[in-house]
């Protein structure tokens, strides 16, 4: 992948450059794929782990923009430029993690003599490793070996990683094990009453979780999403011990409730990020229960 931008900008430019000699209108619809595909370009390359999808100047999704621009493009211009429209495509693609699409724009590239071929040759090696370990089944007749089965596709997108350290696909690749380790303690959320300490597992999971995953775009929805399972916790032992009752210990309650407040509160503190409002919200909803259990137990 490295030098892959170059490539296609020289490849671009190459065919473009005497458009921009020559004011002939035969020649303008390059200048239009210009201005579709060099913000793209560049803003493809960025880590889609630690940052979201840029935007574009409307504010939309760039590389799905990009894809309804290319082919308004090519709809108007069929058989200009294939090569280049293909690749983009197949970047856009790949970037949305689609990736059964971005291998069959790769390969009509590869097809081709163009000298993008190589390159689409090589990004369609790394997507079908990819697809390889998407595709591998779980086990799920046993819920330790579902997880045991979630671990294996974890370390094979840590040996995809480290093969294309520094790429856009180590980017993609830390975004797919990502999602597997969400995956895993969202599971074990879902069977805790079947496991042994199921609850503690579930606040492991969530430990290990934002603590691996701290540079994440999405670490701080991890943040409320372990806040939210302590605030649970706490809305569980007031339906298991009545507040008014002897067996209501408010120390316990209290314990759940801080732990929540804490990491709702370290959300809230950030400033320029969507989940911000949310974390405020959930203090105070939290605060209004904590002050209901205390009333009630007195």
């Amino acid at each position: 992948m490295k030098g892959c931008l170059k490539l296609f900008l020289s490849v671009f430019l190459s065919w473009s450059c005497s458009t921009r000699a020559v004011p002939e209108p035969q020649y303008l619809p390059a200048v239009g794929l210009l201005d579709i595909v060099k913000d793209f370009q560049r803003l493809a390359r960025e880590d889609a782990y630690r940052f979201p999808i840029p935007k574009d100047v409307t504010g939309i999704n760039i590389m799905k923009a990009t894809v309804v621009r290319l082919e308004d493009y090519e709809k108007k211009n069929p058989g200009q430029f294939s090569d280049i429209i293909h690749f983009s495509k197949a970047t856009a693609y790949e970037r949305l993690r689609e990736y059964d699409q971005a291998i069959a724009y790769y390969r009509k590239v590869g097809e081709s003599d163009g000298r993008l071929g190589a390159e689409a040759v090589k990004n369609i090696e790394v997507l079908e490793s990819f697809q390889r370990i998407l595709q591998k089944p779980l086990p799920v007749q046993d819920p330790m070996e579902y997880i045991k089965g979630m671990d294996e596709k974890v370390a094979a997108w840590n040996e995809i990683i480290r093969k294309y350290q520094g790429s856009p696909y180590e980017f993609l690749a830390r975004v797919e094990e990502e999602r597997i380790d969400r995956a895993k303690v969202a599971f074990v959320e879902l069977n805790r009453y079947r496991m042994k300490d199921g609850n503690q597992l579930v606040i492991l999971g969530y430990s290990q979780l934002v603590t691996k995953h701290r540079q994440s775009k999405n670490l701080y929805r991890y943040l409320l999403d372990f806040g939210d399972f302590y605030a649970l916790l706490a809305k569980e032992y007031t339906m298991q011990n009545d507040p008014e009752g002897l067996s209501f210990d408010q120390q316990v309650f209290d314990q759940f409730a801080k732990s929540a407040l804490r990491l709702y509160t370290e959300v809230a503190q950030v400033d320029g990020i969507l989940e911000k409002i949310e974390a405020q919200g959930k203090i105070e909803g939290l605060r209004g229960l904590t002050e209901k259990m205390r009333r009630l137990n007195r």
